[in-house]
């Protein structure tokens, strides 16, 4: 199969060997030891090391081996699997993190008894902007190609995706319509209004749950959506530490939050998912 990776320099495609991936005017970048190719430019970092740290990706990577997103995971698997289509099926998760959602998705994908599904071919793509969390996604999948990068500047030729996955990720919409194939599926997930509001009541004075809103995307027209809700129940202090260290608020933390947050060893909330499914328009 011909490489669908483009070059971040000059926009040419990258064709792929045992070590590097080189474009036709001799732009080269290294496959890792780890088995990662790093194509995101010093000019497209605001920072250093952009991104999730390590010591969230651990945290991330440790909470969610337990279990607590199968349910939700299970549920984006179904639609995925159900918008397939084409024969030869390149999948992109924009803002994988450490690839947890993927390589569930390839495993359900490759589970799946349907004839239908067994006569396809399927590619696994992966992008996040933190090498920390792209390290340990290869850890767990060895097959699937993880790159680090932006989706703001997504390092993949146009036209050639079937189905990208956007789960709390942020993103450029003309990017991701640039890349995916016509009639292509955008499968966004966002947060429902009680999205860990067990955890907002603990860490803030007045607590909030997420606004409603309708998310739209510029050259998409939503097809389906759906919801996911469900309480879990944490019983030790590393998984409550865990899971902040997974949201937006580990950012935001105040001493009194800090403290706060150390001092809970036990937690009840709700999980809340928004599944949309759009469709790119010709």
């Amino acid at each position: 199969m011909k490489s669908i990776l483009k070059c971040p320099v000059c926009n040419l495609s990258l064709e792929k060997n045992e070590k590097q991936c080189v474009c036709l005017n001799n732009h080269s970048y290294d496959i890792s030891s780890k088995g990662y190719i790093n194509l995101l430019l010093a000019n497209q970092k605001k920072t250093k090391d952009p991104g999730d740290s390590k010591e969230m990706m651990e945290g991330r990577k440790d909470f969610l081996n337990r279990g607590y997103y199968h349910t939700f995971s299970d549920r984006l698997n179904e639609i995925i699997i159900s918008n397939i289509s084409e024969k030869n099926i390149n999948i992109l998760d924009a803002g994988c993190g450490e690839g947890y959602f993927l390589a569930r998705l390839k495993e359900a994908i490759y589970a799946n008894e349907s004839k239908c599904l067994l006569s396809k071919q399927f590619n696994f793509f992966g992008v996040d902007i933190s090498k920390s969390a792209v390290t340990y996604a290869v850890k767990r999948d060895k097959e699937i190609n993880f790159i680090v990068s932006s989706n703001f500047n997504l390092p993949i030729m146009p036209n050639t995706i079937d189905v990208i996955i956007r789960n709390f990720a942020p993103s450029d919409d003309l990017e991701l319509k640039r890349v995916l194939k016509d009639n292509g599926k955008l499968i966004v997930v966002t947060p429902g209004i009680e999205h860990l509001y067990g955890l907002k009541e603990i860490l803030y004075v007045n607590a909030r749950k997420h606004a409603e809103k309708e998310t739209t995307f510029e050259g998409f027209k939503l097809i389906n959506r759906s919801e996911v809700k469900y309480n879990i129940h944490l019983e030790d202090r590393e998984s409550v530490k865990n899971l902040i260290r997974m949201t937006p608020y580990y950012w935001t933390f105040d001493n009194a939050m800090r403290e706060k947050a150390i001092e809970t060893s036990k937690l009840s909330t709700a999980l809340h998912f928004n599944i949309s499914v759009y469709e790119k328009c010709h």
